[in-house]
């Protein structure tokens, strides 16, 4: 019996996969592959080599295109080897637009990921196992382009840099990765099976008009929250901004996508951290102490109405990209370190206006120096005072803060590099922490984010805790990292491929333990400011 028909018997589908070579892939071979894809019934085509079958000849590609629409086959894009897009020939874009981006993505196991056999401390095949896993479930990867697994063979002798390899051949290994990961994507509700290729639904240009009006009000009313401005300027502002983003949804589709997806998703966190220094400020001066246990449960509930506050900035950003050209990942999100960073800088900012500027009662000062008679061009007014202010001789107290200041903020920008270093597809993890992320998704099935979990949340809620217990310095460190925090949620629902529900639950979690853990550390820092307060001499009250 021919082995295929043998295959087909045990209830396995043939795949038929070419390789195209240039000058040898027109019409003739066009029609040669699509009469096998035929004769299997292929549910998936999927090309191989340096061109698209039948890229070379007019007649060549529209038997393709004909036969996908006819047929209902899935194109199957690859994944590349860096787990960001696929890989891609010349004209696959035309190619998926003719057929209505009727695509699947398929995880290629390259060979870095064959030779994690007894990998970072397991007995077989497990990290194998957990790398499906996360390509199924978190990348939206349906099919496994599976390969046999590797292994060093220690029979032959090699050098560190030129290891031999050979094949691991028992069946018990390849019997346990495919149970433990049907066993993994059960509760997620994976069944194996042809893949249909995804439909969605694009929302209307309509739809994403009334949501340029909505961010627009959002940006108008962020402004308003530095700056005070008034009711006739913000009424301007939000029709400059409205007629803006009209304009570009029919001069740039495109980039209007982009940009109203950027927008909604830097104004709901910097509203957030924004809005919490305005909050928190006029806590401070309508009640300026509080009991501990009334403190912990207020700040655990502004947290969550932060947090809250943040994730519908996930809603505005992810709405405006749902297309199918980023489910499939065609098209990759560029902004993401762009919306990190400016959250983090317009809090920073935010704070030193209301902190360093409004409440020391600064801004009366130089509103009343500015406003002195006799003096009618503003720009000289401003150069009066700031003269008289560089004259004015330092204490040495100021001096040392201000030293203080500058090598904590070389600290930070040395910490933003290596957390935008982080932020992205390409960076590397270690041993020790891929065995804590698979510890968290084989317990979790989704493995919260470790800058919400550890570093967003516990610092929020500092953040609250030591402005309420009137600190000076220690809340703006506080800040940026729950600033982090903010940014993240809306980061972690930009990957369009992982399904909602999973980030959804991903951000749960985070949000659950992040606060158990910020809980703890608030009432450790507690008890040490109680004490603190005690060996200075400072009595509660």
């Amino acid at each position: 019996m021919p082995r295929h028909l043998a295959l087909e018997r045990h209830g396995y589908e043939i795949i038929p996969r070419t390789v195209t070579k240039k000058d040898m892939n027109g019409t003739k071979f066009a029609a040669a592959y699509i009469d096998v894809l035929k004769h299997y019934d292929a549910p998936y085509f999927m090309n191989s080599g340096k061109e698209l079958v039948g890229y070379e000849s007019d007649e060549g590609w529209d038997m393709l295109v004909q036969y996908l629409n006819e047929s209902g086959a899935s194109v199957a894009m690859m994944e590349q080897n860096d787990q960001s897009l696929n890989l891609t020939w010349p004209g696959i874009e035309d190619l998926l637009n003719e057929t209505g981006y009727h695509g699947v993505r398929v995880f290629n196991e390259w060979a870095y990921i064959q030779n994690r056999y007894q990998y970072c401390g397991y007995e077989g095949p497990e990290e194998i196992t957990n790398t499906f896993f996360r390509a199924i479930a978190e990348r939206n990867c349906k099919i496994i382009y599976l390969k046999m697994i590797l292994e060093p063979d220690n029979d032959v002798s090699w050098d560190a840099d030129e290891k031999e390899w050979t094949y691991v051949t028992d069946p018990a290994d390849y019997e346990k990765m495919l149970k433990d990961l049907d066993a993994r994507l059960a509760p997620l509700g994976y069944t194996r099976g042809t893949v249909p290729a995804m439909e969605l639904k694009t929302p209307p240009l309509a739809l994403r008009i009334v949501q340029s009006v909505g961010t627009a009000a959002l940006l108008v009313l962020l402004f308003d929250l530095f700056f005070h401005i008034g009711a006739r300027w913000r009424m301007i502002l939000l029709a400059l901004g409205v007629l803006g983003f009209a304009a570009l949804s029919v001069l740039k589709p495109s980039l209007f996508r982009l940009l109203l997806s950027m927008s909604g998703g830097i104004v709901m966190p910097s509203l957030a951290a924004v809005g919490l220094c305005r909050v928190l400020m006029e806590k401070r001066r309508s009640e300026p102490r509080v009991r501990f246990g009334k403190l912990l449960g207020y700040t655990l509930g502004v947290s969550a109405l932060t947090i809250l506050t943040a994730f519908c900035g996930s809603l505005l950003a992810t709405s405006a990209l749902s297309q199918l050209s980023y489910m499939i990942e065609m098209e990759l999100y560029r902004g993401v370190k762009i919306m990190q960073l400016i959250p983090i800088g317009l809090f920073i900012l935010a704070y030193l206006i209301v902190f360093a500027y409004e409440e020391t009662g600064a801004r009366e000062a130089v509103l009343a120096h500015a406003g002195q008679r006799g003096e009618k061009n503003r720009i000289k007014r401003f150069n009066a005072y700031f003269g008289e202010l560089m004259q004015t001789p330092m204490k040495l107290g100021w001096f040392l803060a201000i030293v203080v200041i500058a090598v904590a903020a070389v600290f930070m920008l040395l910490v933003f590099a290596y957390y935008m270093y982080r932020t992205g597809n390409s960076t590397t993890t270690s041993a020790r922490e891929l065995a804590f992320r698979n510890f968290l998704e084989n317990t979790l099935i989704a493995r919260p984010r470790t800058k919400e979990m550890i570093v967003g949340w516990p610092m929020l809620m500092l953040f609250i805790w030591s402005l309420r217990r009137r600190m000076k310095f220690l809340p703006m460190i506080f800040g940026t990292g729950m600033t982090i925090g903010l940014v993240s949620v809306v980061n972690t629902f930009l990957h369009i491929r992982t399904p909602f529900l999973l980030s959804l639950l991903r951000t749960g979690w985070g949000i659950l333990f992040g606060l158990l853990i910020g809980t703890a550390v608030v009432i450790v820092a507690e008890l040490i400011y109680r004490l603190v307060r005690r060996i200075c001499g400072v009595t509660n009250g």
